[in-house]
């Protein structure tokens, strides 16, 4: 595939910039978060602050928040924003915990323990002891739930993983200690959280990216909080996906989950929210400037709707491939200089359906007449029907599909030559 898009840019077409205008170099969106209240672009700041204002005036200590949202529905758009709030507060202290970056590189509730002490360590001379007595206990736990990469880890990389089972019955033998410092987990850390924070204040811990974790790390992570962190000042902030973990649970649970894996999740989250559904005109304005002339035409945004959806992560990726495609074909010289209006947004339709709707998609490959010759009966799936023959969008010639494909397989997921 890379040597074809090479062979192609040297046979067909001219140098960059010969066909581009000044507003077609757009660079692409990336994926991070919205980063501040400010920024918002969602319409979530009025969700953020009215939750902010409930969660502060708690007094039974801790809890738990869960924000549930669909993948890619701005659930860590959401928490920076409500991190944000916390920036310069005279009580409380944030901290923010993502799970995936050491999913199946150690063991992911010991990272979450060692990062809320490294954020209460720095008060060495009111809490240092207790944090020493309680990293000891993790890094101990750590080494006993680790066999291969975790408990390598652990010792530093010192001890291969074949030796790990006699080193941890050392361990045991010289340093019983543990098991009582373990038992003193939660009394210790509620007291170091207490010694860190002025009177009536709270630590924030947001966990992002909990259901991109593996399901028994996912789990892990709430196991550790439900049983560590049992009376300490904190407010724990969870974004996830409730069905998807509420299936992990019931998998791993068996029959007492089974008819609803939500239940578990009502043992460890105190405070529910749902993410609201964004309006379509938030994603418009959000996303539109980097189409360019072309973000403003509503015929495409209509089939971006239609095809897409309201989820922003799904409508900013078509966006990246749309301008990846349009950059491709306008520089085409081998059939115009610069594609129609008409044009740009029949490849745009083409680009959902290929990423859509795939059996669509194949027939068309097979048939590029099954578009221009307008027979919308052949097209058995009602939302691909709404977005080949929306009546704001011209029919393409068979030779002009054909193009479009070739364009298409080179932007996004495609058939393979």
């Amino acid at each position: 595939m890379i040597g074809r898009f090479v062979r192609l840019g040297v046979d067909r077409y001219g140098p960059i910039t010969s066909h581009l205008r000044e507003d077609d170099l757009i660079t692409p969106l990336s994926d991070n978060p919205v980063p501040a209240v400010d920024g918002d672009l969602f319409g979530f700041r009025t969700y953020v602050e009215e939750l902010h204002d409930v969660v502060v005036r708690a007094d039974s200590l801790p809890l738990t928040v869960g924000v549930f949202g669909s993948w890619g529905s701005g659930k860590s758009s959401f928490m920076r924003m409500w991190q944000d709030l916390l920036t310069g507060a005279p009580t409380d202290r944030a901290v923010w915990f993502n799970p995936w970056k050491y999913d199946q590189k150690v063991e992911v509730w010991a990272a979450l323990l060692q990062s809320l002490l490294a954020e209460v360590a720095f008060e060495e001379e009111r809490g240092g002891e207790r944090v020493t007595r309680m990293a000891r206990a993790v890094s101990w736990l750590g080494l006993r739930a680790g066999a291969g990469i975790a408990a390598n880890l652990a010792s530093g990389g010192l001890v291969p993983a074949a030796d790990v089972t006699s080193v941890i019955d050392a361990v045991t033998a010289e340093n019983r200690q543990h098991y009582a410092e373990i038992n003193r987990f939660e009394a210790d850390f509620a007291a170091a959280v207490d010694a860190v924070l002025p009177p009536g204040g709270k630590l924030f811990v947001f966990v992002d990216d909990l259901d991109r974790c593996t399901p028994e790390s996912a789990l892990s992570v709430l196991e550790a909080m439900k049983l560590f962190i049992g009376d300490a000042r904190c407010v724990f902030v969870l974004a996830m996906d409730i069905d998807l973990l509420g299936s992990i649970a019931s998998t791993k649970f068996g029959s007492e989950v089974a008819a609803d894996g939500g239940a578990y999740l009502e043992k460890i989250i105190q405070l529910p929210f749902h993410l609201p559904r964004i309006q379509f005109a938030a994603v418009r304005r959000a996303f539109g400037p980097a189409l360019g002339d072309l973000g403003a035409d509503p015929v495409l945004w209509k089939l971006i709707e239609t095809g897409l959806g309201h989820n922003p992560r799904r409508v900013k990726r078509f966006v990246n491939v749309l301008n990846l495609a349009l950059a491709i074909r306008r520089r085409d010289t081998s059939v115009s200089p610069r594609p129609s209006r008409a044009q740009e947004i029949q490849l745009a339709a083409l680009l959902i359906i290929q990423s859509e709707f795939r059996p669509t998609f194949h027939a068309l490959a097979r048939d590029a007449s099954l578009w221009s010759a307008d027979r919308p009966e052949q097209v058995p799936d009602e939302r691909a029907r709404a977005v080949l023959f929306h009546p704001g969008l011209a029919r393409p010639s068979p030779a002009e599909v054909i193009r479009m494909l070739d364009v298409a397989r080179l932007s996004g997921p495609g058939l393979e030559r």
